[in-house]
């Protein structure tokens, strides 16, 4: 059978792996509670309000959790996502890595 287009859920999957805040967002969480200025501070360049609006969005997918004193977590499915971009990165090294060697060659 031939697909003529990618599903919902990798369309979700890819916006997540998409949008660098997101990512920032999945990288910088633990399993345990982090107070919001704290996370705020290790991701440079995004204004409050559109942190808050990346970790309501990271929450309706289940991704994260918040707490009553703006205190975030990842859940299971969370840390799931951020092996997957922690191993991202690490095939994007390779990548980078691979592609230098084949330009030495050719010079």
């Amino acid at each position: 059978m031939t697909k003529h287009d990618i599903s919902v859920s990798t369309r979700v999957g890819l916006e997540l792996l998409n949008n660098k805040w997101y990512a920032l967002i999945l990288t910088n969480l633990t399993a345990d509670f982090s107070d919001f200025m704290i996370l705020r501070k290790k991701i440079r360049g995004i204004s409050t309000l559109n942190l808050l609006l990346a970790l309501t969005k990271l929450i309706s997918l289940g991704l994260v959790a918040d707490d009553d004193e703006y205190a975030y977590r990842l859940l299971h499915d969370g840390v799931e996502m951020q092996h997957i971009l922690f191993s991202l990165h690490d095939w994007g090294k390779q990548q980078l890595k691979a592609l230098g060697a084949v330009t030495k060659r050719g010079k």
